[in-house]
């Protein structure tokens, strides 16, 4: 007996759909949870009504009891009706889906007012529509009467107080921004650029940082250590400062509500001069196009104009040469830009990509050309890039 709560991980497979049950299981376990198994059945489609089988469903339930399941994980995105029909099966243990698990993480390591508060906010919009759904069925299980139908009256209560509560929430959120909006603008006064660490959670955004300004900011707790964004005054050798933002990891597929919730940190991103996307190339190639497809589309959408320098990170854990080509190759297929290979662990090429960074920030690009893979960008006759800076062959 360990003492921990204990876990059911489950996930429906249908064609099209790529697996999210290893970074599901990662984040339960990060949370504390012991898993107790990991189910999964492939469907042609969901069941509409409760994502996997009924028969599954029940299989699980017999679990959860026998066991003393404390929570059923789904990696899949549920609908509010799904999640109730679900948890009536479950008793007791609570019923999360990949975008609840992610914020409840959130919540557990949250530790600033800001961070506590993003999530609060996405955490309510989130579960609205799972809110919402429980206050119509439980009124027409009542069969109470109101404007609307059954439980018409407790459900405008429902949305009048999420309205109230959001709108507190997103108040509050004003005002803390406030100081930091204060401290963006003094950095453009000064004239000083912005570099943001960007890349999917756990790629080893905080190690460089860490290494770079000689901090020890937390990291290796698991996915998203890094819950609300930090910034630090840089001197980079003989190129001048610049202001080096730290923020948090991407994730690939992540609703729309939980990302709107963390505009800070997307503000941060879309206001930089220069983006440092950091890619762990240690994990499998699969997994890497996935994440760096994941990362490419985000950027995309809040800071479309603003340069890339890929950081093909963890080369301490790379094989050889060949190993590392095929890795590098697989990211060149997703980005039309500058790679440098490192580790920020050990240090190897740090220093060659802080050269590089002060170049485009302060430099800036004056004209690329097409030279295959090494050495591919020659940014202008005052960047020449170095032994280890790679270029995409498409231009």
């Amino acid at each position: 007996m360990t003492g921990r709560l204990r876990a059911v991980l489950v996930e429906c497979l249908v064609p099209g759909y790529v697996s999210r049950m290893t970074e599901v299981k990662s984040l339960m376990m990060t949370m504390g949870y012991e898993i107790v198994q990991c189910m999964s059945q492939r469907r042609g489609d969901y069941e509409p009504g409760l994502c996997i089988g009924r028969g599954k469903v029940e299989e699980i339930g017999e679990i959860v009891h026998r066991r003393k399941v404390a929570a059923v994980a789904f990696a899949n995105t549920l609908t509010g009706g799904q999640v109730l029909r679900i948890q009536r099966k479950m008793g007791d243990a609570k019923v999360l889906d990949r975008n609840l698990v992610i914020l409840e993480l959130f919540e557990k390591r949250a530790s600033t007012l800001e961070a506590k508060l993003q999530i609060s906010l996405a955490k309510l919009l989130y579960t609205y529509g799972w809110g919402r759904e429980a206050v119509r069925r439980k009124g027409i299980e009542r069969e109470q009467v109101g404007v609307g139908g059954p439980g018409g009256y407790p459900f405008s209560d429902y949305e009048a107080d999420v309205r109230k509560r959001v709108s507190k929430l997103r108040d509050e959120l004003r005002r803390t921004r406030k100081h930091k909006e204060m401290l963006r603008v003094r950095r453009e006064k000064l004239g000083f650029p912005v570099v943001a660490l960007a890349g999917y959670t756990q790629s080893g955004k905080t190690t460089f940082f860490n290494k770079v300004v000689r901090e020890s900011r937390e990291v290796g707790l698991g996915p998203f250590t890094t819950l609300s964004t930090s910034s630090r005054r840089l001197r980079l050798r003989s190129k001048g400062d610049v202001i080096l933002v730290d923020a948090i990891g991407f994730v690939e597929d992540m609703h729309p509500l939980i990302l709107d919730a963390f505009e800070t940190t997307l503000t941060e991103i879309s206001s930089s001069d220069l983006i440092l996307l950091f890619i762990d190339i240690s994990e499998d190639d699969v997994s890497i196009s996935r994440k760096a497809s994941a990362s490419k589309e985000i950027i995309h959408k809040v800071a479309p104009s603003t340069p890339i320098v890929v950081c093909a990170n963890k080369l301490d854990l790379v094989g050889d040469g060949k190993e590392l080509d095929s890795k590098l190759n697989v990211i060149h297929e997703k980005f039309e830009g500058l790679m440098v290979p490192l580790s920020a662990k050990t240090g190897e090429n740090v220093d060659l990509l802080l050269d590089l960074a002060g170049d485009l920030v302060h430099t800036g690009p004056q004209g690329e050309s097409d030279a295959g893979m090494e050495n591919a960008y020659n940014l202008s006759s005052r960047i020449q890039l170095p032994e280890g800076v790679h270029g995409s062959s498409k231009v």
